[in-house]
């Protein structure tokens, strides 16, 4: 069986209904002419109603549906996408979340718009608590309910766009944004910058750190804020959120100095030994055998990550790398020193 051009990523965490609305509007959704399509549904350890959810629409939908599921151990959604690539076997990778229901001309605007380096960004527009109890309990028709967010919403789209464009063109912020919940990339970029990266653990970041990790890459974020669109249903902020991502491990992470473009624990775990390091400065001899642990750059290429000896001192030019780190002295001498900066760095990369 010949593979679809788009895989349909819908993550999902034990909501049901709302996956229910989100598959419908997937299956009534345009993908456009001549295009074929899957839905690989994310799971991050739901309860058995949403597979039963899953399985009945599969026995309905005119397009293949597979359901990666994870076991609930935490907020996974950045292992739980990558789950769902790898058991994927479209060349474009749309990421929806299993909250939103896309509008009609969503899938085929990222079909048309994303390619290899250049990746589509779409739209939402909100649904209040009261609409979506109401559209949940069949008082208001998915139609209406889409047509009266779109047009309540038309003025703070324009100003975002207007805003992206103003963004772009002073190179202030990057932007725009690449929305987990409604965006498209290319399976060969994903793929080179190595998936989501699953050290996000719990609420927010996992999708600015892909973003920023492709744009290093040279992949565009072209934006469809304007007409690629779905309809974001009320939810409870995830407990995670803790007031706000200001507040929580996944920014301090986001926030640390440098990143790699090829995260490690991503669409494949790669140990040390398959990243390109580079030293500077004369090693004490106890941690010679930590040569023997790393790897090194690729002919022609700069290192991953620039390690400076403990006695390498912080002033000059230093050759071009994604990170620098100073490898640590061990805190009492009875401690491994091998050991020590093997913990060291599998802590900051």
């Amino acid at each position: 069986m010949a593979a679809p051009r788009l895989s349909i990523i819908l993550s999902t965490f034990d909501q049901p209904r709302e996956l229910h609305m989100a598959l419908s509007a997937i299956a009534a959704a345009e993908v456009g002419e001549g295009e074929t399509a899957e839905v690989v549904v994310a799971d991050d350890g739901s309860g058995p109603e949403t597979a039963a959810a899953i399985n009945g629409f599969a026995e309905r939908a005119a397009l293949a549906v597979i359901h990666a599921f994870q076991p609930k151990e935490g907020f996974r959604l950045a292992a739980a996408r990558n789950l769902a690539v790898r058991q994927s076997r479209g060349e474009i990778l749309v990421f929806i979340d299993g909250d939103s229901l896309v509008y009609p001309r969503a899938l085929s605007l990222h079909a048309r718009r994303c390619r290899p380096g250049r990746a589509h960004s779409g739209g939402r527009c909100h649904l209040s608590r009261i609409e979506t109890d109401r559209l949940l309990e069949g008082k208001l028709e998915r139609g209406e309910a889409m047509e009266r967010a779109e047009r309540r919403e038309r003025w703070r789209r324009r100003r975002r766009y207007l805003s992206n464009l103003f963004y772009r063109a002073t190179g202030f912020k990057a932007r725009p944004k690449l929305l987990g919940g409604n965006c498209a990339v290319h399976r060969t970029d994903l793929e080179r910058v190595n998936g989501f990266d699953e050290r996000f653990v719990g609420w927010g970041l996992e999708d600015d750190d892909l973003a920023r990790r492709l744009r290093r890459t040279g992949v565009e974020v072209r934006d469809g804020t304007l007409d690629c669109l779905a309809l974001h249903l009320f939810h409870w902020t995830h407990p995670s959120h803790r007031p706000s991502v200001h507040h929580t491990s996944n920014y301090r992470y986001f926030h640390r100095p440098g990143f790699l473009r090829r995260c490690r624990h991503g669409l494949k775990f790669r140990v040390l030994s398959e990243v390109g390091f580079q030293i500077l400065g004369d090693l004490p001899a106890e941690l010679a055998p930590l040569l023997r642990l790393l790897g090194r750059p690729r002919p022609g290429e700069d290192p991953e990550v620039l390690l400076l000896a403990p006695n390498h001192p912080p002033a000059g030019r230093l050759p071009e790398a994604e990170m620098v780190l100073r490898l640590p002295a061990p805190p009492c001498p009875e401690a491994d020193p091998v050991r020590h900066c093997l913990d060291y760095l599998e802590r900051n990369l």
